[in-house]
């Protein structure tokens, strides 16, 4: 059986959609399934080597014929052309985040929050429970003895650039060095100088880990993005104070805030002038929650009750047993 994924990864787009069809891929390859990313050739220094490079979307539409299964992560694709695809292909799996996007078709949509979708959406698979996450994820959370990190990760590109001036504004507040640790991806924007402010500061950082979730059980805190990472923090039990940088985020904040376990500062409609004022805000955030002992560990219980990590492998388990039946 062949499955495409189409999705692509750039700084302005960020690596979100990736990470998440690769924990799918890995899956559906555990079944036995055979797997390749499709992957505008614009964005190929984001890609990997064995991907399908298409010029066009036309050349996907070709491709998706031939596969069984086409998966579409990809914001690009507004309904007409979700339609388009589908005519190609009918067998069609696609992500969605905001619901904003009209009545399309397709047999699977994939959203890790509780929307409703039109009659033209077959079966839907929404909620928490089926979340992308990593396949490391999926051991058992135990707790790390005694956690004490304020984790600091903004995604895989740190698009808007955040996590130095967060940095230097938690040190001008007098917050311990000791306890800060910085995670940041291959492609952070202004990574040499977050990791040079790390090194002059004695800061623990580490960039383009494969495997985070043994941080994020260091960790008491976090300071993140609120793309995938929010699942992945949520599964592992970290209250976190969400940084919102784009605004495909915004519905799965309005979701996860009311529940207890995280805060928000939003971002991404923020012009670049008026972002320290934000950024002090997410600061003071940070130090106010730092100190409550009682609000972390409802946080943790509440945020552990959401995600089992487990998600990935309900997708392909559920399209699989689709080819499967009589």
């Amino acid at each position: 059986m062949k499955l495409l994924v189409r999705a692509d990864a750039s700084v302005e787009i960020g690596m979100g959609h990736r990470v998440r069809c690769q924990a799918l891929i890995f899956a559906f390859q555990e079944l036995g399934w055979q797997c390749q990313f499709v992957v505008d050739r614009r964005y190929q220094s984001f890609a990997a080597p064995d991907d399908y490079f298409i010029d066009d979307e036309t050349e996907f539409f070709s491709a998706a014929e031939q596969a069984d299964v086409v998966v579409l992560d990809h914001y690009g694709y507004h309904a007409d052309l979700i339609a388009q695809l589908y005519s190609h292909q009918s067998n069609l799996l696609v992500l969605d985040d905001m619901n904003d996007r009209g009545e399309f078709p397709t047999k699977w949509l994939l959203n890790p929050l509780q929307q409703a979708y039109s009659k033209h959406v077959e079966c839907p698979l929404t909620g928490s429970r089926y979340a992308l996450l990593r396949p490391t994820f999926r051991q058992q959370n135990d707790s790390h003895a005694s956690p004490e990190h304020l984790l600091i990760t903004l995604g895989g590109t740190d698009p808007l650039a955040l996590t130095l001036p967060i940095l230097k504004t938690l040190l001008a507040s007098n917050f311990p060095t000791k306890y800060i640790q910085v995670l940041l991806g291959a492609n952070a924007k202004h990574g040499d100088q977050v990791v040079q402010f790390c090194l002059e500061n004695n800061i623990a950082f580490e960039q383009g880990l494969a495997d985070v979730r043994p941080l994020m059980k260091q960790a008491k805190m976090a300071i993140s993005a609120a793309g995938g990472t929010l699942f992945e923090l949520a599964c592992m039990g970290v209250p976190t104070v969400f940084a919102q940088v784009a605004d495909n985020q915004t519905r799965s904040l309005e979701q996860h805030v009311p529940l207890g376990w995280c805060r928000s500062v939003r971002f991404d409609n923020t012009p670049e002038g008026s972002r320290q004022a934000r950024i002090a805000q997410l600061v003071e955030e940070v130090r106010c929650r730092w100190a409550d002992n009682e609000w972390q560990q409802e946080a943790k219980k509440i945020a552990h009750s959401l995600v089992d990590g487990d998600g990935a492998n309900r997708v392909a388990r559920t399209i699989n047993s689709y080819f499967a039946a009589p």
